[in-house]
């Protein structure tokens, strides 16, 4: 019962989600695939959450902040004309620290993205990076 919680909390951790979740949930026992959905579920279920602060909290910070206002302003105009689903894909979908749906969501509430389709795409990335997290964890579990 312990692997599950921990598995469950950890993925819902900043910066932590489901590239260090899974294997630490493997390490404790779960299956590969258990520990792929359980920590892909809690990892899928702050997208919401983060994308719903942001669109209540980016406001406030940028008359409060004028430095956040204008980054706010330069991701816009830099954002990548048609290619900006495709390329916030990518940036989830690569198991690396710093680029899970935490990052995804802010940046994309950053770049002016709004509607399902940058939740839809940060989750596919989440989904992309925590089976290839899972894959290389079961790997290794095999040679442990």
């Amino acid at each position: 019962m312990l692997p599950l919680w921990v598995s469950l909390l950890l993925s819902a951790v900043p910066l932590f989600e489901g590239r260090y979740a899974i294997p630490v949930a493997i390490l404790l026992g779960l299956s590969p695939p258990l520990a792929y959905l359980l920590c892909t579920a809690a990892n899928l279920a702050v997208i919401p959450a983060v994308l719903l602060g942001m669109e209540a909290a980016a406001p406030h910070l940028r008359r409060r902040w004028k430095g956040v206002d204008r980054l706010f302003r330069f991701m816009v105009r830099k954002r990548l004309r048609g290619r900006h689903f495709a390329a916030l894909f990518a940036f989830v979908a690569l198991p690396l620290p710093g680029t899970g749906a935490y990052t995804g969501t802010i940046l994309a509430c950053m770049l002016g993205m709004k509607g399902w389709r940058p939740a839809a795409t940060v989750a596919l990335g989440v989904l992309a990076a925590n089976a290839l997290t899972a894959l290389a964890a079961a790997g290794l579990s095999l040679w442990l």
